[in-house]
């Protein structure tokens, strides 16, 4: 009987300790074993739970339309074999969490690390298949002591090309074109106090966005211009404090809502005060987008003289701000004349149609009419003449026969319309203090979902302007399909999804940015942020310019 009491606690001991080893394995995450180094990164930390929020996602149950899986056959069915079956693989591999990082731009600078619980016959077999078919590159598994014992070896191993080197870590299995890279990694995994989490640059990125999320995205250094090169992406960049920038990004989902986080790293002027949102007072329960921001014009100015080579709108923005020169300003001094700027678009209910407007917060409401009275008079004396509209002092200019402009001053209000109707309907909202926006509560609701601006600040009901703009330009983009053979050959023009049953799913959008002491934080939250609708926009333009050429 002793016997047996002792083989059972035996056992028992075992037990716990591989249960103890298995969860020290799967608590490591990807910031701890990704190198210090690394100058892009980007993390999923569950994925399990990140599938498990995916169905309620208002992006999920768009795709899951029957006319969207109906526009969706067609592209699906033209991706090349090769990359179905290296997806195939891919979800074979049943991955619970999942990173990838790259410490330099040099092809085998990179890492990347998958949490797996399959039989290492099985991912072996996969991540084969997943790096011949994709890149035609074998696999070479090399063992945790073989990288510990010989890393003269795994230099030299470097050297050889077109191959893929992985090895085990707890539950993770690492990938890398580097053995350098994977025995610092491999290392990592044993310390608690390594890996990328332990950079200061990173840290501090990391104190500013909210600690759970479903998708992290972090990158070193920032924009850079140059006459040679143009804009791009300079790594490891400094502002011009000679201080360290980068930009991380933490994506959730909560609810049918997506939300992002973004944190940019750079030295900046904390603004304690909240943005002057007073021109909600010219909105309205009908208005489809609202922007609120601070204006910088010499920044503007500073930019588009950068950019003037290589964009003609870059130049003319440039030309234009630099013409109050010839009144006695600088560029420089327009920040202190005028303190932000916020534009409303609107519906109109009764003809259908929208309005669009401009608001500009004057500080020296005599010195700015006095200006706007020169430059009306030096540049537009022919386009431009006198009116009153609602009691109040202001200029027609008619940029051809069919579009107008109409613009005054009311009180600290420089207002900006496209008719003297719309102008007349904003002075009277203005005088009464309208309510507009802040009375309704979709808005008051998404406004409350992000923190108190004192930079920027917007607002789309993105399923009042996708009913618009979709039914409206449906026709249009059905035919410029069929004149693009090399589009249409990707998509169905007959076959582009029911407005309805994209709308129906979709709610406000809101972006909210606040200054803070080492950088700028963005908030957006909606059925898609304000950055995923960036992205869709710049990523199916850049899509149609690659079929077509």
């Amino acid at each position: 009987m002793k016997r047996l009491i002792a083989g059972g606690l035996l056992l028992l001991l075992v037990a716990i300790a591989i249960f103890l080893w298995r969860q020290k394995g799967d608590s490591l995450s990807g910031g701890q074993i990704a190198p210090v180094e690394c100058v892009v990164y980007v993390e999923l930390p569950n994925i399990v739970q990140t599938a498990k929020r995916w169905p309620d996602a208002a992006l999920c149950r768009i795709l899951g339309e029957p006319s969207v899986q109906r526009f969706l056959r067609q592209p699906i069915s033209k991706t090349p074999a090769n990359y179905q079956n290296a997806w195939g693989s891919f979800a074979a591999l049943r991955c619970s969490a999942l990173f990838f990082g790259m410490t330099g731009p040099d092809r085998d600078r990179w890492i990347c690390g998958l949490r797996t619980s399959v039989d290492e016959s099985i991912w072996s077999r996969e991540i084969t298949n997943v790096s011949k078919t994709l890149f035609g590159w074998n696999v070479k598994e090399v063992a945790p002591e073989e990288l510990e014992r010989a890393g003269i070896n795994a230099g030299k191993a470097d050297k050889v090309l077109a191959q893929v080197y992985c090895t085990r870590a707890g539950s993770w299995l690492l990938l890398s074109g580097s053995t350098e890279l994977l025995l610092e990694a491999f290392r990592n995994s044993k310390s608690t106090s390594g890996g990328l989490q332990s950079m200061k640059l990173f840290k501090e990125c990391r104190a500013n966005v909210p600690t759970e999320y479903d998708l992290l995205s972090f990158v070193r250094g920032g924009p850079s211009l140059d006459s040679s090169a143009g804009l791009h992406w300079r790594f490891r960049a400094q502002d011009t404090q000679g201080n360290d920038r980068a930009t991380l990004v933490a994506t959730t989902i909560v609810g049918a809502q997506l939300r992002d986080t973004v944190f940019t790293l750079a030295s900046t002027t904390s603004n304690a005060s909240t943005l002057d949102r007073h021109g909600l007072a010219i909105t309205s329960p009908s208005t489809i987008g609202y922007l609120s921001t601070q204006l910088g014009f010499y920044e503007i100015w500073r930019w588009c003289g950068q950019l003037s080579e290589q964009s003609q709108l870059a130049e003319t923005i440039r030309n234009y701000v630099g013409q109050v020169k010839s009144f006695g300003i600088e560029p420089r001094d327009l920040d202190d004349l005028i303190s932000g700027a916020e534009m409303v678009v609107d519906r109109d209910p009764k003809v259908d149609s929208l309005n669009s407007a401009i608001s500009l917060q004057v500080t020296d409401p005599a010195k700015f009419q006095h200006l706007m009275d020169q430059v009306v008079t030096e540049k537009f004396p022919d386009s431009c003449r006198k009116i009153e509209v609602a009691s109040v002092p202001a200029y027609l200019m008619l940029v051809n026969d069919r579009v107008p402009i109409v613009f005054g001053l009311v009180g600290r209000r420089f207002l900006i319309s496209g008719s003297q109707s719309n102008f007349a309907e904003l002075v009277r909202r203005l005088q009464i203090q309208a309510p507009g926006l802040g009375a309704d509560n979709q808005y008051k609701a998404i406004a409350k979902l992000v923190d108190e601006p004192n930079a920027l600040f917007a607002y789309v009901d993105a399923k009042s302007a996708f009913e618009r703009f979709y039914e409206a330009s449906r026709p249009m983009l059905a035919f410029g399909i069929v004149l693009m053979p090399t589009l249409s050959r990707y998509v169905d023009a007959m076959a582009l999804p029911d407005t309805e049953d994209i709308s129906k799913h979709l709610s406000p959008i809101v972006l909210s940015r606040h200054r803070v002491a080492n950088g700028v934080i963005d908030e957006s939250v909606g059925p898609i942020t304000a950055y995923d609708t960036v992205a869709l926009l710049l990523g199916g333009a850049l899509a149609m310019g690659l079929l077509e050429h």
